[in-house]
């Protein structure tokens, strides 16, 4: 899913024990609070832009994915997100045992033991022109990792009338990945609504 003003990264976890473990906290080897200087690592940007005094870059990796960040008035990244080419052939997301365009939203679920999270601003879905993006939010120590899963209307729309007791949840898929800093989540899309079950991410 891509954002026109906010952007994208790639992050690397593992599930341990029953509960969710994260195994850094980066998304093509960058941090949420480190400098700015380090995205200099990913050579020059495809494009840049401001957003409310902050610069965003965004760059086209080479299997064709995006990798944006954005970073603060202090030069520290606030925001990470990755997006999927949308290939059906490169499904790769450096996620460990996660894929884009085939992990569903029902996978996350119980990977990480409840739906997560929204904001009060931003919701929990957004309508695009081919479908509905859903939206979940969980807790890693002082960021937030977002999950941004995609079902096709049409495609929807055929299964709901096939397939009896069908949730949205087992054909959304994967299509975006971002890590923010809490406070600047908050300070984009306000406070969070918690699912009844919804627990921490632990990084390990």
């Amino acid at each position: 899913m891509k954002r026109i003003t906010i952007v994208c990264a790639s992050v690397i976890f593992a599930a341990i024990a029953g509960a969710a473990s994260l195994s850094a906290q980066s998304l093509s080897g960058l941090h949420i609070g480190e400098p700015s200087a380090n995205l200099s690592r990913l050579g020059s940007a495809t494009a840049s832009d401001t957003y409310k005094a902050m610069a965003v870059r965004r760059w086209v990796l080479p299997n064709g994915n995006d990798l944006s960040a954005t970073t603060a008035a202090d030069n520290t990244i606030v925001y990470l997100e990755s997006d999927w080419n949308g290939k059906s052939d490169d499904p790769g997301c450096d996620l460990v045992g996660l894929r884009f365009g085939v992990t569903t939203l029902a996978d996350i679920r119980k990977r990480f033991g409840s739906n997560g999270f929204g904001y009060r601003a931003r919701g929990d879905a957004l309508e695009t022109q081919d479908g509905v993006v859903m939206i979940n939010s969980y807790e890693v120590g002082k960021s937030v990792i977002t999950f941004y899963t995609k079902i096709n209307a049409q495609e929807y729309s055929r299964i709901k009338a096939t397939i009896a007791n069908s949730s949205p949840a087992d054909y959304a898929r994967l299509d975006a990945i971002s890590i923010a800093d809490d406070n600047y989540a908050k300070s984009e899309w306000g406070d969070p609504v918690y699912d009844p079950a919804y627990k921490k991410i632990e990084w390990k």
